[in-house]
């Protein structure tokens, strides 16, 4: 495996550690929320589920990057994408 365009690998590995942490650091909040009972999550304050649903919206921006951080790393080495695109 040939590294064609360094910029972009470069790029494509920043983006896909910085959706990693996010899913990381993320994912437990989430679970968190989700082993809540019935109960007290009715009892939750509007402030405490506009919280959870930031959260949610945090980690699926942060899937989104890791995904875009893979695709980047494997344009990186086709050598079909090497002047961009035709």
């Amino acid at each position: 495996m040939e590294i064609r365009n360094q910029r972009k690998f470069l790029l494509g590995l920043i983006i896909l550690i910085l959706g990693s942490f996010v899913i990381v650091f993320d994912y437990p909040q989430i679970q968190y929320f989700n082993n809540l009972e019935n109960e007290n999550y009715v009892t939750l304050e509007t402030e405490q589920k506009e919280i959870f649903q930031k959260i949610l919206v945090e980690f699926i921006i942060g899937i989104i990057l890791f995904v875009f951080g893979i695709s980047l790393i494997i344009i990186s080495t086709l050598k079909r994408f090497e002047n961009g695109f035709r």
